[in-house]
């Protein structure tokens, strides 16, 4: 029974606070002991009887399998007893413990992956996903972050080498992987999650091609690899992330690599578990790195930290280094601390399709919540009227969601500006179109632009779906309403066509010539056919026209 006996009252056994708050029931609920019980029974987490005597001790064993028994939580008029009894009989390196239920499915999930899942429709698939990862990391090239971390990554070797794309530098993974990471995600013009949920999942990729590339895998590995990666992202995306109503991918990312690295590296089930929990535990990151106020640097690098932690777990995992056994169910765990539990789905999918074949590719280089706007509404705006002909626009949304608090209204660099859903409306309006181009400093700062975003108001109103709403008033009194009535990113997604097309004119402005241009597409959709991924990554050590660092 998951509960503590009363000092002053022994014969008094009671539920913690913190454990009826883990079922779902708010203060002042009243269910039966019975009823909580049952519902505990239902996450799969065992029930003891209560006996006479001392209060059962909490142990670190799984009964009967069913997964580790939640915390005790203490009081100054609370006790805890322990006792000889408990057995470790898993079996692992070190001494470690039994893996927590989660890791052992996402472990025996990964150990069975391999390259016969690469079907055709798959493998069209992921060279689409590829062109445009690379794509958006030649789009985030030269950003300011993405130089730092080239500068840092010049300053340290390995025997395993890795490449800072563009730049050439020869590194550690961890930190080739940081710094393509960084720029892969940059302007937010990488994928949008996939059909069942959202995230940046081409994140991922960063991480793994840096593993392939200092390992010399083949195409296919690193194919293998990415889907893996995806797959599992895509798992705790759903249900881990689902389960406390926020899609942070940043606690995906992570483990996701991890375990695509690890598989790379050989690893067996033992130090697979011990990657993927190093890559989680130590590296539980704050929302607010891409939330309300001002955004920094880390907004776009947050996941750069997650491959970059992913790599080096697996590489001290390769030698023996063990992590917490149950990062998932355990005692201060995940469950513990951030999701509450959950049920793990693996393959992702439920209609029988891999992520890799869902993925949202992005038209515009901005927040995800702001793309069916700019699809779907923007254009009938500027058929009615002019950017100077507008008196006001009220904007209604379900959510503010990271793009429209206050400080969105003097977006100061590019990562506020691609967040700011006043500044996009404003400067999509004036340019009749939203690329690239539309972050750099003389036009995130132009008075305009300005005046026009001091005309918008936007309205939190939770009826609105899919949404949004715009109401556009002329200095003449012409008032013109627009609600978008579907998710074109779902509806409408990118074509292949249309993917090759964004990835032509973000070369053309960066500075790519159209020879390498066609080289690097030509490889990236096609990985299945090279021998050695560094074949791969050598079309884009160096390209356009950068700096020097």
């Amino acid at each position: 029974m998951i509960g503590t006996r009363n000092k002053a009252n022994p014969e008094k056994v009671s539920l913690c606070r913190r454990d009826v708050m883990k079922l779902g029931i708010g203060a002042g609920a009243s269910l039966a002991v019975g009823e909580l019980l049952n519902a505990r029974n239902a996450l799969g987490q065992t029930s003891t009887p209560y006996v006479e005597g001392p209060p059962p001790a909490r142990r670190a064993g799984y009964p009967n399998g069913a997964g580790p028994q939640q915390a005790w939580t203490r009081r100054d008029d609370e006790a805890r007893v322990s006792e000889a009894g408990y057995k470790n009989e898993a079996n692992r390196s070190s001494g470690n413990g039994p893996m927590d239920g989660i890791t052992r499915q996402i472990v025996a999930y990964a150990s069975s992956f391999s390259e016969s899942k690469l079907t055709n429709p798959i493998l069209e698939s992921l060279g689409d996903v590829m062109v445009d990862t690379i794509g958006a990391l030649i789009a985030g090239f030269e950003s300011e972050p993405a130089r730092i971390s080239a500068r840092v990554a010049k300053q340290s070797q390995s025997q395993l080498k890795s490449t800072v794309y563009g730049y050439g530098v020869t590194t550690t993974p961890e930190l080739a992987a940081f710094a393509n990471c960084s720029m892969l995600r940059h302007n937010d013009f990488n994928d949008n999650g996939w059909v069942h949920g959202h995230g940046h999942f081409s994140d991922v990729i960063g991480g793994v091609l840096a593993m392939g590339e200092a390992l010399h895998s083949s195409g296919p590995q690193v194919l293998a690899a990415v889907t893996l990666a995806l797959e599992l992202e895509g798992a705790i995306t759903k249900d881990a992330a689902s389960s406390f109503g926020r899609g942070w991918d940043t606690i995906c990312v992570g483990p996701a690599v991890a375990v695509a690295a690890g598989k790379l590296l050989g690893l067996n089930e033992d130090q697979l578990a011990n990657a993927l929990s190093l890559s989680l535990v130590p590296h539980l990151p704050m929302g607010c790195a891409h939330s309300d106020g001002p955004l920094s640097m880390w907004k776009a690098c947050h996941n750069a930290e997650a491959c970059r932690s992913a790599i080096f777990s697996a590489l001290i995992a390769r030698e023996g280094f063990t992590g917490p056994c149950a990062p998932f169910e355990g005692v201060k765990g995940l469950w513990d601390c951030v999701t509450g539990p959950f049920k793990l789905t693996l393959p992702a999918g439920d209609d029988g399709l891999m992520v890799a074949q869902g993925i949202v590719y992005k038209r515009f280089p901005a927040e995800g919540g702001i793309q069916t706007t700019l699809q779907s509404l923007i254009p009938q705006v500027r058929t009615w009227t002019t950017a100077d002909e507008i008196e006001s626009i009220q904007l209604e949304v379900g959510s503010f969601g990271e793009i429209c608090d206050e400080p969105k209204w003097d977006p100061r660099n590019e990562e506020t500006a691609d967040h700011s859903f006043p500044y996009v409306i404003a400067r999509s309006l004036l340019d009749g179109h939203l690329f690239l181009d539309a972050y750099t400093h003389e036009k995130i700062m132009d008075p305009v632009a300005r005046d026009l975003m001091a005309k918008i108001t936007i309205w939190e109103n939770s009826d609105i779906r899919p949404g949004p709403r715009l109401t556009v008033r002329k200095k003449s009194g012409e008032v013109l309403t627009k609600e978008a009535t579907q998710d074109y990113q779902l509806e409408e997604r990118m074509s292949r066509d249309e993917i090759v097309e964004k990835f032509n004119r973000i070369c053309a402005y960066k500075s790519v010539t159209n020879e390498q241009r066609d080289r690097i597409r030509t490889a990236w959709s096609n990985l299945e056919s090279v021998k050695d991924i560094s074949q791969a990554v050598q079309t884009v050590a160096t390209f356009g026209e950068p700096k020097p660092l």
